[in-house]
Formats: C-alpha cells, sequence, structure tokens
C-alpha cells in the first residue's frame, strides 16, 4: 500500500470540489493536522472512518484504495475490514499473503490482526514473517502463529526479537527442538535453569 499515493488522491478529491481541510476535518471529526498528514503521506486514517471519506467524494472504498496501488489481497482486506465483512478464505490462500499483511499491519487495529491470525495459523508461516508482525499483534496472537510456523531458520537473532512475546509451552517447544538438535539457539537466559539441568543429565546438554 503506498500511502503517499493514496494521500495524493484524497488531496485531489478534495481540491477538485473546491473543500479546505478544515471543511473535511470538520465533516470527518478529525483535525485539520491528521487531514494535512493523510495527504502529504505522512499517515493514513483509521479504518472505520474509510467508507466516510469514500462517500464524502463519491468513490468507492476500493477505488481509494486502488489509488494507493494496494495489492489485490491489501485491498480485498482492508476494504472487507472497512466495510465489516468477513475476508474472503481464498485471500490466505494466497503466497504472498503474509506479506501483504505485513504491509497494511500498521493501519489495523489490534483486534482485526487477532482474526486475521486465527486464519493465517492454518498455514505454516516462516518464522521471520511472524517476528514482522510481532509489533502489531498481541500475545496471544503471536504465540498462535509461532505454533504453527517453520521453526527451521529460526537463529539467535530472530530468537532474541521473538522471545519476550512467548509464554512457557512455547518456549518449552524451543527447549525441545535444541535438545533434539533440531536449533543450535542460545537461549540459556531465558528459561529456567532447573530444565537445563535435567538436559544435562539426561546427556543431551555438555
Amino acid at each position: 500500500m503506498n500511502i503517499i499515493k493514496f494521500g495524493a488522491n484524497i488531496s485531489r478529491l478534495r481540491k477538485e470540489r473546491d473543500m479546505p481541510q478544515s471543511k473535511l476535518a470538520d465533516i470527518l471529526n478529525v483535525t485539520r493536522q491528521a487531514v494535512s498528514k493523510w495527504e502529504r503521506g505522512e499517515g493514513f486514517p483509521d479504518i472505520s472512518i474509510l467508507c466516510e471519506i469514500a462517500n464524502i467524494f463519491g468513490e468507492s472504498v476500493d477505488a481509494l484504495l486502488n489509488a494507493g496501488e494496494a495489492s489485490g489481497n491489501e485491498a480485498a482486506i482492508l476494504s472487507s475490514v472497512t466495510k465489516n465483512q468477513e475476508i474472503a478464505k481464498e485471500v490466505f490462500d494466497d503466497k504472498n499473503i503474509v506479506q501483504d499483511i505485513i504491509n497494511i499491519a500498521p493501519y489495523l487495529k489490534v483486534s482485526t490482526l487477532s482474526s486475521i491470525a486465527e486464519k493465517l495459523a492454518k498455514h505454516n508461516i516462516n518464522i521471520s514473517k511472524i517476528i514482522e508482525l510481532a509489533e502489531f499483534m498481541n500475545d496471544e496472537s503471536i504465540i498462535k502463529l509461532f505454533q504453527n510456523s517453520d521453526l527451521d531458520k529460526l537463529d539467535d537473532e530472530l530468537l532474541n526479537r521473538l522471545i519476550p512475546f512467548l509464554d512457557e509451552d512455547s518456549l518449552y517447544v524451543l527447549l525441545e527442538r535444541f535438545m533434539n538438535g533440531e536449533n543450535k539457539l542460545n537461549f540459556r537466559n531465558y528459561i529456567d535453569y532447573s530444565l537445563f539441568q535435567a538436559a544435562w543429565m539426561q546427556g543431551v546438554m555438555d
């Protein structure tokens, strides 16, 4: 989603109607500064008012999103969320869906992303993609994605970024992989020392 082009389109539509920023702001019950940020591509309107913006300018929500060069998946998700509709199942079958969600995550509510995570959890997701989503999702959603992720590419750098979001059960999964030699990870600082003592006594760790 190119929010600079999206904002430029809002600016063009407003100017075509000889409408000052302050008037648009009043109609939408936001500040003039907010409208200015949208038009400069420094911010994006709350999803909840996209329909209202579209109505003001006699445009469809899809047309507004397309002006911002949203990908098919990005537009489908944003449009569905704006209209309070269920996101089409086939959207989640696309191989690029995780990257598309990462692209629009900053504009979605945490609750919306939680709902999306439920559907994404059915796919085998690269762990690095989960970490990119972590700052936008609640811990419960991150854990759901983690439990259905591909951990083969998990390294110390990714682990360091992911650990703060994981629960005890998820840490046990990592410990088991470590003990089985599936991941060479340095997470002694994150797991109770007694677990490592038990692993040492069983001869699976030095």
